[in-house]
């Protein structure tokens, strides 16, 4: 659709709904809200407004967040199913503990409270297994799953600040002095990054020692460019373990969960570092570290050269802070519209900042504006030479997306068993040390340890660090395996039912070979699958008789043409790219 005035060419009112649905839920529109929007496009701001409603809206902003903060780190070794954890296999406690930051951040989205709340709630979430770990309070004879409750350590609360996942996952190593901590928050909750200022640093400064590097980042001009700020940001993560390793908790655990004083030794790194602090519940965090930052001559704790007491003050500064709301802005839009935050223009992103605060922080109102934003729709310069608009061009499916997208057509998971040698018939360890690694069902869409997430154009939260919106060779063969797969089992799951219960094949039987009655059949697949409304004898659906012709000839095999056929609807550009 042409827009002259601003010189772009933008998406139909159907295909503008098919990216905003895919943006907000993971999941393609129905033929019926096509065909309502294709008649009335006003339809599509009725439909955006329901999508946020929907249970896969939350979990869209699971899939946001898990890729901002980096959770979904499967390959990252986990906490080890001993003691209190005993009975669990590894997959459940990956999973539990990267959803406790994600479960408050998606609850106070879904259940309307202003996103604000992500850094000043006084409630976290757990379940089972984030009680068991952490020790807080949790009603084990409830159905409820996820139940809102608290953090009994002395910890501040502050929403996500106070996370136990996000903590573990960024790690405080060496002479860090909780630094990418600091610069965590910085980056993703004010979009200031200090890793992007542009500061020369002379040579001559030894950063092998400590002492050295200490005392450079408060002398050396270049270098207290950045620490001013960062540094003291840095000083309220002190009474928090720079790092929890599987290997302190197994080796603590197998201690007996008691430090030896008999030949008068001290912990290594603080008088919080016990043995029995690293057996569960874990302590992760103490009051007797909140001031080791003096030790190396550190500046006291502030926000940005304001006081702040702890990090509960420090979540309510900002939430205060006008870069929170515009750095939410760029983060939403940024996620829909698949470029970096920080690379949002200007415009759009002060729009969406304005509209944000006179909404009262509201995450769904946000999410509705970024998706009918007029730089939404952008799909190319109307003047074939001119440049791609930065926001602009296609938008490539996340593996997320793709698998809840073929889940919705199919029925099918990808699923698979890994590691059941380390496994018993119900899924328990069978190896009892700190390095058994059995994980049983996986989701081999949402797995980089055993899965395809990462090739798929996911990020693995550890080394692949930004997702690819690009057609990339591996990506394709993954999305490919899974379609195969998806299609051989919808195929056989349809033929094995009577037609008004099947899925896609409801038009034909397992000996069908009519031709009009397979192109009846591949025309309502091109309206569930891809959205078309094709005619029997058009070039779309001729196009998808030959596949499945070409196919039943080898074989003469209806089921496995229609195996073939639907592999090549799931894998259409239509699908991939939208």
């Amino acid at each position: 659709m042409h827009d002259p005035a601003a010189g772009v060419v933008r998406l139909l009112p159907e295909e503008h709904l098919v990216r905003a649905s895919i943006a907000l839920r993971g999941l393609r529109p129905t033929v019926a809200e096509l065909d309502a929007v294709r008649a009335d496009p006003a339809q599509l701001e009725v439909l955006v407004h329901q999508y946020v409603q929907s249970p896969e809206f939350g979990l869209t902003i699971k899939d946001m967040w898990a890729e901002v903060l980096l959770l979904r780190n499967d390959t990252f070794l986990q906490l080890p199913a001993l003691a209190e954890l005993e009975g669990y296999n590894l997959n459940q406690i990956y999973q539990s503990t990267t959803n406790e930051p994600l479960e408050l951040i998606a609850r106070i989205v879904m259940d309307d409270r202003p996103f604000t709340d992500i850094v000043t709630s006084q409630s976290m979430y757990a379940d089972d297994v984030v009680a068991k770990m952490y020790g807080v309070p949790y009603d084990f004879d409830s159905p409820e799953v996820w139940q809102e409750t608290w953090w009994r350590d002395e910890r501040p609360v502050a929403g996500i600040l106070s996370s136990a996942q996000v903590w573990r996952r960024w790690e405080s190593n060496g002479s860090n002095f909780h630094r990418g901590r600091a610069n965590l928050i910085a980056r993703e909750l004010l979009c200031e990054d200090f890793d992007h200022r542009d500061i020369l640093v002379a040579g001559g400064i030894n950063i092998a020692d400590e002492a050295a590097v200490a005392y450079a980042v408060r002398t050396q001009p270049a270098c207290v460019g950045c620490h001013a700020a960062l540094d003291p940001l840095a000083g309220y993560f002190w009474g928090y373990k720079q790092l929890i390793h599987r290997n302190f908790v197994g080796q603590s655990i197998n201690a007996g969960c008691e430090w030896d004083w008999s030949n008068g030794a001290q912990p290594e790194f603080g008088p919080s570092y016990l043995y029995e602090y690293y057996c569960y519940p874990l302590q992760q965090y103490n009051v007797a570290d909140e001031f080791l930052y003096a030790q190396w001559g550190l500046p006291e704790p502030s926000y940005y050269g304001t006081p702040a007491k702890d990090l509960a003050e420090v979540g309510q500064l900002i939430a205060d802070d006008p870069r929170f709301s515009e750095c939410q802005a760029r983060q939403f839009f940024g996620y829909y519209a698949q470029i970096d935050p920080n690379l949002v223009p200007a415009d759009t992103a002060l729009a969406l900042q304005a509209d944000f605060e006179a909404s009262g922080f509201d995450a769904k109102a946000l999410a509705v504006q970024a998706v009918l934003h007029p730089s939404f729709t952008v799909l190319r310069s109307d003047d074939p030479a001119a440049p791609l608009p930065l926001h602009g061009g296609l938008h490539a499916i996340r593996p997320e997306q793709y698998a809840r997208i073929v889940a919705q057509l199919t029925g099918y998971r990808w699923w698979a068993v890994a590691d059941r040698q380390d496994c018993d018939a119900a899924g328990n360890n069978t190896v009892q040390v700190y390095g058994t690694q059995c994980w049983e069902t996986i989701d081999l869409s949402d797995s980089d340890l055993y899965g395809f997430r990462a090739m798929a154009g996911g990020v693995d939260g550890q080394v692949v660090t930004r997702p690819i919106h690009t057609a990339t060779p591996t990506k394709l063969l993954a999305l490919e395996a899974l379609a195969s797969d998806a299609a051989g089992f919808v195929v056989s799951a349809d033929f094995a039912l009577p037609p008004a219960e099947r899925r896609l094949l409801g038009l034909v039987e397992a000996d069908t070979t009519d031709e009009a009655a397979i192109r009846a059949q591949l025309v309502a697949l091109h309206a569930v699958v891809l959205g078309e409304r094709a005619e029997a004898a058009g070039p779309e659906v001729d196009l998808s008789y030959a596949l499945w012709a070409t196919a039943f000839a080898a074989h003469a095999d209806a089921p496995d043409a229609w195996r073939v056929a639907l592999i090549g609807l799931l894998q259409d550009p239509r699908m991939l790219f939208y």
